[in-house]
């Protein structure tokens, strides 16, 4: 059945495909489309973006590139863009590669852009192209994956590749460790991979062994016994056969030249299948972008959801715009499930929430005496370019403890309390919020509530924590009416400001 376009199922498309946006930026979104497939057109138009974030040459300083990136999600004026931000933040979630083994903030700089360039384009390219890509090279140790100077007793150079890309290509990247079981989650009694295949994909991916002075990986096929992955260990002058996935091939590469054939690398895991004939590679992409958009597994019937979406990434040629047109475009995209199931990321929830409340200025020192954006989700958990390993965040409950839930709280504090102030906004972006000298507290309620998406749907407020808001405005019970005949008056600055903070707190609102 086809998805019933209104205003809700709008605003939830905006929030999960982009960042959100205020009342009236939803609304207009609504209104000049007539139907999810016109909106999703909408929103996969955007172009690929050649900008870049700045650096400095300390590896430790991230900050110039937080600064940059933050005001790219948060300012983009069109919900397009937003949504090509939000595509970049996966990439670097799932293609990752951190600020700890990089000479300085350069190659990341480049990689932001590659992700940006490629953000819905094919899959297959761009695990080539990050696959020489400096930043990944530093972090996953391809500069040094190369045959050893170490001779044996027979003086023949052995082969002895850094296992590090070759280990995350599969199980994180593309395959995934095992394959999925009925309900989404990973199925032990199905591995997509063996030892073997980790270390026999290593000597595959030898090869990129420079970084010149432009920071291009340079690939050498002249090395004394070895070339890119065709190793002579015995030396009998005739490269080793390697076997991954069970093919042996004497000439296995992963560089543009093989591109396609049967020399190729990604030609072959591309193609490997689960124990049902499904795509291996689009059912664990499929998993990550449903996992990014929608909702997690453990969810009855996952897979059999995912499949048609990864039917659609596959015989697309693992072009990602036509499955993320797919899953945007399906009923169960727009679920109770879907709206109501994934804990917002540190930068969902910071970026997200200027974006409802129309902040667009995010220099300064910085918003709302809180600390810089990058090092307010850093606190949150969740620092840009510094991902705690090459398994990127794991999200959902992980992001909640005792110590990133209160550094939550008080950014949602800092930002409701903001008023008169270069980054702030007015009170005004509330829509039927009352204005009058002796405006109804349930009436400022329902308009907070609204605005927040926490009043109707399956994010809803249960009835004790209305209560506790509306003990709030009234001082339990004892003020019947607010004085809302500006938006200066200590009601507004406070009882109304006050509220807000408190919503914010929810964790209604820290789902969506």
């Amino acid at each position: 059945m086809a998805v019933t376009w209104n205003l809700e199922n709008a605003a939830h498309l905006l929030r999960r495909a982009a960042f959100g946006g205020t009342p009236t930026e939803i609304q207009a979104f609504f209104s000049r489309n007539s139907s999810v497939t016109s909106a999703v057109n909408e929103l996969l138009s955007f172009k690929p973006s050649k900008r870049k974030p700045p650096y400095t040459k300390d590896p430790s300083d991230v900050a110039p590139l937080h600064r940059w990136w933050y005001h790219e999600m948060i300012a983009s004026k069109k919900p397009s863009d937003g949504v090509r931000e939000k595509l970049t933040l996966f990439w670097h979630g799932h293609l990752v590669s951190g600020i700890t083994k990089q000479r300085d903030g350069k190659a990341l700089s480049n990689q932001n852009l590659l992700f940006r360039l490629n953000a819905k384009g094919n899959f297959k390219d761009l695990v080539r192209a990050f696959h020489s890509d400096p930043a990944n090279l530093y972090y996953l140790d391809g500069i040094v994956n190369q045959a050893s100077s170490d001779y044996d007793t027979s003086h023949v150079i052995k082969a002895e590749p850094n296992e590090n890309f070759g280990r995350e290509i599969m199980e994180l990247f593309t395959l995934g460790v095992f394959q999925l079981a009925s309900d989404g989650s990973f199925d032990e009694a199905h591995p997509n991979y063996t030892e073997a295949d980790v270390h026999q994909l290593a000597r595959a991916l030898t090869g990129w062994v420079s970084i010149d002075k432009k920071g291009i990986a340079q690939w050498y096929s002249n090395l004394p016994n070895w070339d890119g992955g065709r190793c002579d260990d015995n030396g009998d002058g005739q490269p080793d056969d390697v076997t991954i996935l069970g093919v042996t091939n004497n000439n296995f590469r992963i560089d543009p030249a093989v591109a396609g054939t049967d020399n190729d690398v990604l030609k072959l895991l591309f193609s490997r299948v689960d124990f049902e004939g499904n795509n291996a590679v689009a059912m664990h992409m499929a998993s990550r972008f449903w996992t990014y958009y929608a909702y997690p597994s453990p969810s009855t019937g996952l897979k059999a959801i995912l499949a048609p979406f990864a039917q659609t990434f596959a015989s697309n040629n693992f072009e990602v715009e036509p499955m993320l047109r797919a899953m945007w475009s399906s009923d169960e995209f727009y679920s109770d499930q879907a709206k109501s199931r994934t804990v917002k990321s540190p930068v969902d929830y910071i970026v997200g929430s200027m974006k409802t409340f129309g902040i667009v200025n995010t220099d300064a020192k910085q918003v709302y005496n809180s600390p810089e954006l990058g090092d307010a989700a850093a606190n949150m958990g969740q620092r840009l370019f510094d991902a705690p390993n090459v398994a990127g965040w794991k999200g959902g409950l992980t992001w909640i403890n005792s110590g990133t839930l209160l550094e939550r709280l008080d950014f949602g504090k800092n930002l409701a309390a903001s008023d008169g102030k270069k980054n702030s906004y007015k009170l005004d972006i509330i829509p039927n919020l009352p204005k009058s000298a002796t405006a109804s507290p349930t009436m400022i309620l329902d308009a907070v509530l609204t605005f927040l998406n926490l009043n109707s749907g399956p994010k809803a407020i249960i009835a004790s924590e209305r209560q506790k808001l509306l003990d709030y405005l009234t001082t339990n019970g004892t003020v019947t009416t607010l004085d809302l005949s500006s938006t200066t008056t200590n009601d507004a600055r406070v009882k109304v400001r006050g509220v807000i903070s408190l919503a914010l707190q929810l964790p209604e609102y820290l789902v969506f």
